[in-house]
């Protein structure tokens, strides 16, 4: 991913030595976190970006 990505709600993946660094900022404050592989910090970025979908207490969660 782009280090400075254009939206700054947009998470970044990048590489250092034997690490991968997920970078995501929100309510002005980035936030770090470091992850064994590139597939563990996509899958984490996933996560912690806000959805888009109407997101109800109702709605139970699916193991999909």
């Amino acid at each position: 991913m782009d280090p400075a990505p254009q939206n700054p709600e947009l998470a970044t993946v990048t590489r250092d030595e034997d690490m991968w660094i997920l970078r995501v900022e929100s309510n002005g404050k980035v936030h770090e976190y470091r992850c064994g592989s590139e597939l563990q910090a996509r899958a984490l970025a996933i996560l912690l970006l806000p959805g888009t979908e109407d997101r109800t207490a109702d709605r139970a969660p699916t193991l999909s």
